[in-house]
């Protein structure tokens, strides 16, 4: 496509998302450059109440990396002393995809390019994703070839409920007559990721998303060059399911809005009403989304949705009646404890930002339906008489839009190509002169070079099918626009 070409096709797709989805528009102004905007992530007022919630959210993540990390944990250097903001836009899984292991360059900028080690940079990653899913495919992407970590049999299994397992890609090609497809050169790098993944000490891991936190710790130092990995951050993955989990444990034995949300049934049909509809929450009628919780499918990797009816949740398949939840304080949180169910996205975001007052770095999606889901609690408590409550939900900021901002690539060929993380390990690593250069763009170019890729995302969700556009520009083609300086 010519450069008239992209920018046509950009800006068609530019005016629907601002009429479809006007809250994103503002994004698209940001005349920051992004270590500027990332540094302003964390400059906002807490309030005292927050402070003192988010108290029981980080001795969860403390005691969490005390086991996975033993005798090496006094060596991350955690520290929780300002505003706690958290990039929630990630999923459980090896690094792969730009638009995540971009987002936390974005969310981190100030921690990097620094002669000492800086604090930990800690995410708050979603668990309960397939290995098959948009970002993943079940493994990784390997110049441009997907490289295989589950079989097809295993690809829609919840990341959350996967026992430990081996991470061997090697063999998994072999196995499906797919080796082949890779040369020498690819051939001898994919071994050596091979014998990485070997080498990590998962003694610790109770299960698959432990081992995910090590192999993530392990591999971030290998997206930049050998002489700034001393200094880096270590980056450190915690599921979303499992904080939240242990943090219900603690708020369901007392009177708050979250207990209130599944005890008290006149309160519970409010939330229920005024949450109905938003991304991530429930849609009874077209089986979408779940009522609070999810429960295990009995004996699988797999997990069930569920509908408030009476008071029980009762799982939406009737083969599995009998395993209905009573919604009641002890058979909630003992069934929490055994993991035979976990927090919905709904609940997760209503625990860590909305009560606890944690700040949400998002991706354009959630950057979105949070702040409608921001709303609907102003709503619901506004009503309820909930006035204090709502004061603490007001002040809760969701427009740390840090995922999306691709910021990996190489010249090829005389193109711009777009670069996942096992490309960049390869390639032995983002030198130090292209971090700087990237941290001095402007957010709202970088942030449009995504536009493609929301644009596949926003219309199946907003724009109406009438309008759709038969989009043909990809990521690399925006790119040329803004990262034409690579040589």
């Amino acid at each position: 496509m010519t450069r008239s070409q992209i920018e046509e096709e950009k800006n068609l797709i530019f005016q629907q998302i601002h009429k479809y989805v006007p809250l994103l528009r503002p994004f698209f102004e940001i005349g920051d450059t992004l270590e500027n905007f990332s540094s302003k992530l964390y400059d906002f007022p807490v309030a005292e109440e927050h402070q003192d919630r988010q108290k029981m959210v980080v001795t969860h993540i403390k005691n969490k990396f005390r086991k996975l990390f033993a005798k090496n944990f006094e060596s991350l250097n955690l520290n929780f002393s300002g505003n706690l903001a958290y990039n929630i836009a990630d999923h459980h899984m090896v690094l792969s995809h730009p638009f995540l292991i971009s987002a936390n360059i974005v969310s981190s900028a100030k921690k990097l390019l620094q002669n000492e080690k800086q604090d930990a940079i800690i995410v708050i990653s979603s668990g309960d994703v397939p290995p098959n899913n948009y970002f993943s495919k079940g493994g990784f992407i390997f110049h441009g070839k997907r490289v295989p970590l589950f079989s097809v049999s295993e690809r829609e299994y919840s990341s959350y409920y996967i026992p430990k397992r081996d991470l061997d890609p090697v063999r998994r090609l072999k196995d499906i007559g797919r080796w082949k497809d890779f040369d020498h050169e690819e051939q001898r790098f994919l071994q050596d990721e091979e014998n990485f993944l070997g080498s990590i000490d998962f003694s610790n891991c109770r299960d698959y998303a432990d081992q995910i936190t090590h192999v993530v710790n392990r591999s971030w130092p290998r997206l930049f060059s050998v002489e700034q990995r001393n200094a880096l951050p270590e980056l450190l993955y915690i599921t979303q399911e499992e904080l939240t989990t242990e943090c219900l444990i603690e708020l369901l034995q007392s009177d708050n809005m979250i207990s209130s949300t599944l005890f008290d049934s006149g309160f519970r049909e409010s939330v229920l009403n005024n949450f109905r509809g938003i991304v991530t929450t429930w849609r009874e009628d077209e089986g979408k989304g779940t009522h609070f919780f999810w429960r295990k499918y009995p004996g699988q990797p797999r997990s069930l949705r569920v509908w408030v009816q009476g008071n029980k949740l009762v799982p939406e398949d009737p083969r599995f009646a009998s395993l209905a939840i009573p919604l009641e304080k002890q058979p909630v949180i003992e069934l929490l404890k055994s993991r035979e169910i976990y927090p919905s996205l709904f609940m997760i975001f209503s625990v860590l930002n909305f009560y606890a007052g944690i700040r949400p770095l998002t991706g354009f999606g959630s950057a979105v339906y949070l702040h409608l889901i921001k709303d609907a609690w102003l709503e619901t408590l506004r009503n309820a008489g909930m006035k204090d409550e709502a004061e603490l939900v007001n002040d809760v900021e969701t427009n740390g839009l840090i995922a999306g901002l691709v910021l990996t690539y190489q010249r090829t060929m005389e193109k711009i190509q777009t670069l996942y993380a096992h490309d960049i390990f390869a390639n032995g690593g983002m030198s130090r002169e292209y971090l700087k250069r990237i941290l001095d763009l402007k957010y709202r170019d970088v942030f449009s070079v995504g536009i493609a890729d929301m644009y596949d995302y926003f219309r199946q969700k907003y724009i109406p099918k009438n309008e759709w556009i038969e989009k043909k520009i990809t990521f690399d083609d925006l790119a040329t626009l803004v990262f034409d300086w690579i040589k």
